[in-house]
């Protein structure tokens, strides 16, 4: 008899279960909204990290709560629902956490009434529906972060190229700078690209999106992997801004790069690169000495705070390999020692412009004003 009385009283006391949403439906709701936050003038990307493992953020937020203290719920039978059918994608909002909780703060959820929702999300959904045919390609983000603490989220500059549907990442700190540590983050580099190709072809992504601040070395290695993959846009972090910036449709390239040669008809070659820095002739010759051909690339006022758009890294990128190119076919080298001073957007694109079958071995060192000398090497390529 007590045994029943328990069951009773349980089941008096149970509000009806919410419905499952089915994964077809979970995916359309992040295709609807473009795996961006529903929230009027907000462009974060929803994905993120949350210790170590990338993750959908998305926070599938309720026009009309369900339950019955939710906001708005109240407002249930006057715009058509019922207990069951609150789970349906029309009464779902795919948002940040930041907007999720605002909507239904006791503080501000008045602010946030059923129509202003259903227009946000009206309004939202129409313009990834508007989206071109390329901008609807599926990307997969692959964030290489070894400087300083992991980002916990993707806030770029400007409206979101394409929908993002997964992410790979490496945010571990990298701080062993000797020997052993530069092979075992060329180690970590090949598991990346591995975990990365098959997230690609898992995803059936067509584009690919790249979030890069690792030391130099780590990041021209990554770039090499990188080539033969599917088309990347490399994005630079703003450090002032926090954000992650890439292309610029207003604004055509602004940088330009003058360089000059000088050739000994040495054995080995020094590429020196100065972009966000410069890179000192006397600090290379007191790693290699003075028998080495070099060719020096500088752009137009150099600093760590110049911005660089994928105009001007396409641009730079594609200057400095087709003069590299140049001698490595005029002239009989056996090394490459590679100097550089810039953006790790372009250090990506470095890396992916190296074609194993026109460039020999490549150094690659990194910068370190406090050592003696000042570049350290690092690793090859």
């Amino acid at each position: 008899m007590e045994k029943k009385d328990k069951i009773k009283e349980s089941s008096e006391t149970t509000e009806l279960k919410r419905r499952q949403l089915a994964t077809v439906e979970n995916y359309q709701l992040w295709v609807n909204c473009g795996g961006i936050c529903s929230f009027e003038g907000c462009d974060i990307r929803l994905i993120a990290s949350e210790k170590g493992n990338l993750t959908n953020v998305g926070i599938k937020a309720h026009i009309i709560g369900h339950a019955k203290t939710s906001p708005r719920r109240e407002y249930m039978e006057e715009y058509g629902y019922t207990e069951e059918s609150l789970e349906n994608l029309s009464n779902l909002m795919l948002m940040c956490h930041y907007h999720s909780k605002l909507i239904d703060d006791k503080h501000t959820k008045d602010q946030f009434p059923p129509d202003l929702l259903f227009k946000m999300k009206k309004e939202h959904e129409d313009w990834v529906k508007s989206w071109t045919e390329s901008k609807k390609k599926k990307s997969i983000a692959l964030i290489h972060k070894r400087l300083g603490g992991p980002i916990t989220n993707i806030d770029h500059q400007g409206e979101a190229p394409y929908i993002l549907l997964d992410a790979i990442e490496n945010q571990d700190e990298f701080i062993n700078f000797s020997k052993e540590g530069w092979e075992e983050g060329k180690k970590i580099n090949r598991e990346l690209y591995e975990r990365f190709k098959e997230k690609i072809i898992e995803s059936e992504a067509k584009v690919a999106e790249v979030f890069p601040l690792s030391p130099i070395p780590l990041l021209i290695d990554m770039g090499f992997l990188l080539t033969d993959t599917v088309p990347l846009s490399v994005y630079q972090f703003e450090r002032e801004e926090g954000i992650w910036i890439s292309d610029h449709p207003d604004r055509q390239k602004e940088v330009e790069l003058s360089s000059s040669a000088d050739i000994k008809e040495e054995d080995k070659l020094a590429i020196l690169i100065s972009v966000s820095g410069k890179v000192k002739m006397k600090d290379v010759q007191e790693l290699l000495g003075d028998k080495f051909d070099s060719v020096s690339f500088e752009i137009n006022d150099p600093g760590l705070k110049r911005v660089l758009y994928k105009q001007d890294v396409s641009y730079l990128q594609s200057q400095i390999k087709e003069e590299v190119e140049k001698l490595l076919q005029e002239q009989d080298y056996r090394k490459i020692h590679l100097f550089y001073a810039g953006p790790a957007g372009l250090a990506i694109e470095i890396g992916r412009g190296i074609n194993p079958n026109m460039w020999v071995e490549v150094c690659v060192y990194q910068y370190n004003i406090r050592a003696t000398p000042r570049y350290q090497y690092a690793l090859s390529i």
